[in-house]
């Protein structure tokens, strides 16, 4: 669907969460570490230390950007705005990969500092699927999707997690991360097993964990 051919690519090793508090440390000796995760919003300003430091490590590792702002499960429009800075960031750092959290965090113009479950039902999944398009299309790249930590389930769901994911990813040609933590934090929550869950994952479509 997109021609991703001119991007790294994340290796099949383990990764780090970037901390620029370790920058010189990093760039001195990184050790096994071979690539580094950062979050999109923490780096969409016009300059300064920041960019200057990640432009640094991008020319030695390859970066997976994440992103926690989309709102990407919320039932208003994706803000243009936000969507514009994040797509200035991918073209101007040429990630290996972009992934954002299945979750919404905006109601009309109030932001909430959370990333909140959504049900799981055809509404949903209509409008999860067009903001992945939406998305994706201005982008230019797949993005990942990851699955949330929930602290509770909906009435109105009638479909797993994992195939609600499964059929974004059939729909939108998405690609899916698998955070392993959210599984034991939902499971727990939820009194679900983590197991069963990740055995119904559809690991095919995981392009990071």
């Amino acid at each position: 669907m997109f021609d991703q051919s001119q991007s790294p690519r994340l290796p099949l090793s383990a990764g780090l969460g970037y901390k620029p508090q370790h920058y010189t440390e990093i760039m001195q000796n990184a050790g096994p570490v071979s690539w580094f995760e950062v979050h999109a919003e923490n780096y969409m300003g016009d300059g300064g230390r920041p960019l200057a430091q990640l432009a640094a490590l991008s020319a030695r590792f390859p970066i997976s950007v994440h992103g926690v702002g989309l709102s990407i499960g919320g039932e208003g429009p994706l803000d243009g705005a936000h969507l514009a800075r994040l797509k200035a960031l991918c073209d101007w750092l040429n990630p290996a990969s972009f992934s954002e959290h299945l979750a919404w965090s905006s109601h009309d113009s109030a932001f909430l500092n959370d990333l909140l479950p959504l049900p799981y039902n055809a509404a949903s999944l209509t409008r999860v699927a067009s903001h992945i398009n939406q998305v994706q299309e201005t982008l230019g790249r797949q993005m990942l999707l990851e699955n949330p930590s929930s602290y509770l389930a909906f009435d109105t769901s009638d479909m797993s997690e994992t195939d609600f994911l499964r059929e974004l990813a059939t729909q939108t040609g998405c690609g899916l991360l698998l955070d392993v933590n959210n599984v034991f934090v939902s499971a727990t929550n939820l009194g679900t097993s983590p197991q069963a869950y990740i055995d119904d994952f559809p690991l095919d479509k995981v392009g990071e964990i």
